[in-house]
């Protein structure tokens, strides 16, 4: 069989040799599919190698470009969603971007109910978590805490104290308290109702909300008598709830560490840290969100690993 070429065919030829002959200037060939090699390394999206830390972040975290964070995003100024919004504010997050900013990696946020936080550090649904969850002797046997805040509590109470709730362990006798499923409440309900059943009262009862929004309403509505809350953030809840309830001091409750959690056995992670938290204390950021969200009065100098001994 013969190949015949018209004019218009010779032309392509001769154009498509041309771009070969030009195209063989910075290629080995023309025409032939050959597999390209790179010896330098991408950076993956997210993962920013020049970060003063960068070289404490754990691989797997430098290949993701990612850390993965918990929080529920109920409690202003920690950790909240604003009406009408759909992103996650409060100074937990600012700190927590602080610090993933000198390890050179992107924070992507999950929402998780409190009661869910543990659980889900323990079965990697997330690489961290942060939602002022109180550092315990009997948490520490389940997740690592890094120590990064110190808090008061107080009670709530409606204004004018109708129950004449008082600020001992015995002060609560029958009264109904309300807290977020899964927090550290059930202790200190404990503590009340033991004291309250040696004298012959009736017991204080814990009942459970699945978040800060609920137990809120559930204290202004009546349905309990008293909640506990940090007392860094009375100021919120009062402006919250129009000034309808006051506060009055734990005396039984000393100050407690807070602090973001880990999968114990992603020591790594929580070592680069606590060098990227230290890191933030140095260069003055943490005092600086610690001011801006006015809640200077948690400041915890000296950041740590599982401080708490009870």
């Amino acid at each position: 069989m013969t190949l015949r070429t018209t004019g218009n065919t010779r032309r392509r030829v001769l154009a498509i040799g041309a771009t070969c002959a030009l195209a063989a200037l910075a290629t080995a060939a023309c025409g032939v599919n050959e597999p390209t090699t790179s010896t330098a390394a991408v950076a993956p999206a997210g993962y920013d190698a020049k970060a003063p830390l960068a070289s404490k972040l754990p691989q797997q975290y430098r290949d993701k470009g990612e850390v993965v964070v918990g929080t529920q995003p109920d409690f202003e100024p920690a950790n909240f969603t604003p009406v009408g919004e759909t992103d996650i504010k409060g100074y937990n997050v600012d700190l927590m971007n602080a610090m993933a900013a000198k390890l050179g990696v992107k924070v992507v946020w999950q929402k998780v109910p409190f009661d869910q936080l543990l659980i889900g550090m323990q079965s990697k649904k997330f690489d961290v978590a942060i939602a002022g969850m109180t550092d315990r002797k009997t948490r520490q046997e389940q997740v690592d805490f890094i120590d990064y805040q110190y808090a008061g509590t107080v009670f709530m109470v409606a204004k004018g104290n109708p129950k004449g709730v008082t600020s001992e362990v015995d002060g609560g006798c029958g009264i109904k308290i309300g807290d977020v499923k899964g927090s550290d409440a059930k202790r200190l309900v404990d503590l009340m109702a033991a004291a309250c059943t040696k004298e012959g009262k009736p017991p204080t009862q814990l009942i459970s909300f699945p978040n800060s929004s609920d137990k809120n309403l559930a204290l202004t509505s009546g349905r309990v008598d008293a909640i506990f809350w940090p007392d860094m953030a009375v100021s919120v809840i009062q402006r919250e709830t129009g000034n309808k309830l006051e506060s009055l001091p734990v005396n039984f409750e000393d100050k407690v560490f807070l602090g973001m959690t880990f999968n114990k056995k992603d020591t790594a992670l929580r070592d680069a840290f606590l060098e990227a938290l230290k890191a933030i204390h140095a260069d003055g950021t943490y005092d600086s969100i610690l001011k801006k969200w006015d809640v200077e009065v948690i400041n915890l100098p000296t950041p740590g690993i599982n401080l708490a001994t009870l």
